[in-house]
């Protein structure tokens, strides 16, 4: 198996209804979050600074965004004009976010090409961080699977390393977020799971797609 990352540009926002389905399932999570958000006077002169994390192309961030805006309206915790950070890697299709943010255009935005394991954003200005089923993808592959090319599927010395790697990021995102999120406001995650059978649901399409390339 080729150790080549396939970029593919345009087409995520078309094939991530799963992922929509995801981020609609968080929306009570939202509302939680939300409610116990406390918005402090020190920070009212400065715009609610609401970063999204893992951004890919833009649809459902957008969507996701649009949520989060409308949920403060309702709460009346919006005290100010939003702006929202839209974070991915550099290599992301930014021409994708950029033309849907021009094309919605109902809030302010800006982007931040950089890995969300590292210090995105000053300490002390994010209020509401959210991520939904992004942070699952590594900084890097800690070895080739021998068995297959996907990780639920690595025995052995294979899963304690992708373990080990996923525990480093997962704690340098934590780590991060925290420096960066004004003390009292709130980090909202959506991340896919195993169940009680240890499967993700969908492990024998994956399984299928590998032997059907090899």
């Amino acid at each position: 198996m080729s150790d080549a990352i396939v970029n593919v540009t345009g087409s995520y926002n078309t094939n991530s209804q799963t992922q929509l389905t995801a981020i609609n399932l968080s929306i009570s999570f939202i509302h939680q979050a939300i409610d116990a958000l406390h918005i402090y006077n020190s920070f009212l002169s400065n715009p609610l600074i609401i970063g999204d994390f893992g951004t890919s192309h833009g649809a459902n961030s957008v969507y996701a965004i649009k949520l989060i805006i409308n949920c403060l309206c309702e709460k009346n915790k919006l005290y100010r004009e939003p702006l929202i950070i839209h974070n991915d890697l550099p290599t992301n299709d930014w021409k994708k976010v950029f033309q849907l943010l021009i094309d919605d255009n109902s809030y302010k935005a800006v982007v931040s090409g950089h890995s969300f394991c590292e210090q995105c954003l000053p300490d002390n200005s994010l209020s509401i961080g959210y991520s939904s089923t992004s942070i699952h993808w590594l900084s890097k592959k800690p070895c080739n699977i021998s068995n297959h090319c996907v990780s639920l599927f690595a025995t052995g010395d294979e899963l304690i390393a992708f373990q080990s790697q996923v525990r480093m990021d997962y704690m340098s995102f934590l780590e991060n977020r925290s420096h960066e999120l004004i003390p009292g406001d709130i980090l909202i995650l959506a991340l896919p799971s195993l169940n009680g059978q240890e499967q993700c649901g969908n492990q024998n399409a994956k399984d299928l797609l590998y032997k059907c390339a090899e």
